[in-house]
């Protein structure tokens, strides 16, 4: 029997999350069952809290105050991408599960040689504008968090929660799909890898601790030389080319592990490590992510 990859773990997780968040608010509000209770801006589960930290900083800036406890609801999923990366992303968030699947639709269906949007400029430096301008807007302006209405995750959850609690379907379900049939005929993940700005924080604090979990590469073992697209970038469905691995290309892998998974029936290259950076030189230093 062939013993399943890591994708495989992946997408069981993916669906769960997904189909969880549809589930929930039908048992809070048809059946009256509160043990988890939310959506991807705030949930509650058996009376632990965990809060989108972008949605807790723009609450604390626009306060000029922070409360203990959402502090520590952030603080939790903060923890998470400090030791394991944007895991959120790809292991996660419902969006992302659509993303993909659409992506690896449209590998399908659209000719071969359709090869789509060429992203040439650094979507992480997109993200941070996008994150910048976000911030001082909500700071100078808005009443509310702004970058909240820029949550797909949140958006995927509230689309389920009209339905049980307003009985009607929201705008968001016509959003997502838009996004989603845009990033079809593009033939890239464009949400995900340049505009979230969910994701900016993520990024960010995996740096704090240097030995955050990615993707290592073996260049000795590898199989694939030069500028070759190898199977490994193929299997990216964010297009990353994984043998140039460096500070600036972990801003946009997600340590899904697809890549990892195909090089282990070739040269095994490719593998997930706690590393230390090689020397002090290669330390975390802000411009070399952008």
């Amino acid at each position: 029997m062939k013993k399943p990859t890591i994708k495989f773990y992946r997408r069981i997780l993916q669906i769960s999350v997904a189909a969880a968040f549809i589930v929930i608010p039908y048992l809070n509000h048809q059946l009256q069952i509160n043990y988890i209770c939310g959506n991807f801006l705030s949930v509650r589960i058996l009376g632990l809290t965990l809060a989108d930290p972008l949605a807790v900083l723009q609450v604390s800036v626009q306060n000029w105050y922070i409360a203990p406890g959402i502090l520590i609801a952030a603080g939790i999923v903060l923890a998470l991408a400090i030791c394991l990366g944007t895991v959120f992303c790809s292991w996660i968030c419902p969006y992302g599960l659509l993303s993909e699947w659409v992506h690896g639709l449209a590998g399908r269906l659209l000719p071969e040689n359709y090869k789509g949007l060429n992203i040439r400029i650094s979507a992480f430096r997109i993200k941070v504008c996008i994150f910048t301008v976000g911030m001082l807007f909500t700071l100078l302006f808005a009443a509310t968090p702004v970058m909240n209405q820029f949550s797909m995750p949140a958006w995927y959850s509230r689309i389920f929660q009209y339905i049980f609690v307003q009985k009607h379907l929201s705008l968001a379900a016509g959003v997502i799909v838009a996004i989603l049939f845009i990033e079809f005929i593009s033939r890239n993940r464009l949400w995900c890898r340049c505009l979230c700005p969910q994701a900016v924080l993520l990024v960010l604090v995996r740096f704090v601790n240097p030995y955050h979990l990615k993707v290592g590469y073996q260049k000795e073992k590898c199989l694939i030389s030069g500028s070759v697209q190898g199977p490994c970038q193929k299997a990216c469905s964010l297009s990353l080319d994984m043998k140039t691995l460096n500070q600036a290309l972990e801003t946009e892998c997600t340590n899904c592990g697809d890549c990892v998974a195909v090089c282990k029936n070739t040269g095994q290259a490719l593998g997930f490590q706690f590393k230390r950076w090689r020397s002090k030189e290669e330390g975390f230093r802000f411009k070399n992510l952008l």
